[in-house]
Order: C-alpha cells, then structure tokens, then sequence
C-alpha cells in the first residue's frame, strides 16, 4: 500500500465517523453535498482522490473544521 494509499484510506475513515457522528447516511450528505452516494462510499473507502475544494465542502456540510477530517487519532 503505498503513503497516499494510506493517506486516502484514513480520511475516508474519519469522515465515515464523523459522519456516523452526526447521524448522517452516506444518502443524507450526498443529499446535502450534492454529489452521488456511491462517491461517498468510495471517499470513506480510500478509493477516490479527493480534492481540497471537495473536503471543504464536506467537512462545511458536517459543520466542522477542515483540518478535523484530518485528526486520524479517533
């Protein structure tokens, strides 16, 4: 598994707990991000290269800091 590979999984991770957290599906914040479930999933699975604009907008839509999506000690 290479460093980004490992990187991604982690994100994905956390903003599948954070996520779980706030008692949103997977469904209710592609709703509100406006992007596909299944690119939801495969974000949490390590399998898409995100961009900044895109943890943004997804860490706004849990209404919490960018740089909390990246505390991976959870």
């Amino acid at each position: 598994m290479s460093i980004n590979e490992n990187l991604e999984k982690k994100f994905g991770a956390k903003l599948a707990y954070v996520r779980k957290l706030k008692k949103l599906s997977q469904m209710k914040l592609a709703d509100k991000v406006d992007m596909n479930f299944n690119y939801i999933g495969q974000i949490e699975r390590g399998e898409a290269n995100v961009t900044i604009k895109t943890m943004k907008i997804l860490a706004d839509a849990l209404e919490v800091e960018m740089r909390e999506l990246f505390d991976f000690t959870f």
